[in-house]
């Protein structure tokens, strides 16, 4: 083709109309395209920018950075007890009413509690079956303050993901 036909092409394809003030591309007419040529852009260019709906795919399939604390799979409750008026009694019933979905884990530090609410507890976040392997995605720690340091490096030594911290006191 002549460089004539071409520069024809790009004013052609480049059409810009002022609508109030705005300036929009708009395409040529059919009657001056080349549909072959035409063709062969739209296929290009669909190739080359990602669909809207894989961007959106993707939100609900990989995981984010907050998806331990926003969508957890598993709660671990440090201070998880059943006496009236705790903090960890209120979250424990809280996550027991909710639709959660999710694997509660209940830790009490005391050795004779060996459940809470009838579920299975633990003296430790390390005695929570393979919890090392699978993981814990939140701990929410409703223990007093001084007790806080010791949880925590329990968290980081099993490898929890996100950690909620509900405590008072010095």
């Amino acid at each position: 083709r002549s460089e004539e036909e071409q520069q024809q092409d790009k004013n052609m394809s480049a059409t810009t109309v002022l609508q109030g003030g705005v300036t929009i591309k708009q395409p040529p007419p059919p009657s001056q395209t080349n549909n072959n040529h035409n063709n062969h852009h739209q296929r290009t260019q669909s190739q080359q920018q990602p669909s809207l709906s894989n961007d959106v795919l993707k939100l609900f399939t990989n995981p984010l950075p907050l998806d331990a604390i926003f969508r957890p799979k598993s709660v671990a409750l440090i201070g998880a007890s059943e006496k009236v008026g705790s903090v960890g009694r209120t979250v424990l019933w809280n996550l027991l009413s909710s639709p959660f979905g999710g694997t509660i884990y209940p830790v009490n530090h005391n050795p004779i509690k060996r459940s809470v609410f009838g579920i299975k507890s633990y003296q430790r976040l390390q005695d929570v079956p393979d919890v090392r392997e699978m993981g814990i995605d939140l701990v929410i720690i409703a223990v007093p303050a001084h007790a806080v340091k010791e949880v925590m490096e329990d968290c980081v030594e099993v490898g929890v993901r996100g950690a909620i911290i509900l405590s008072a006191g010095v």
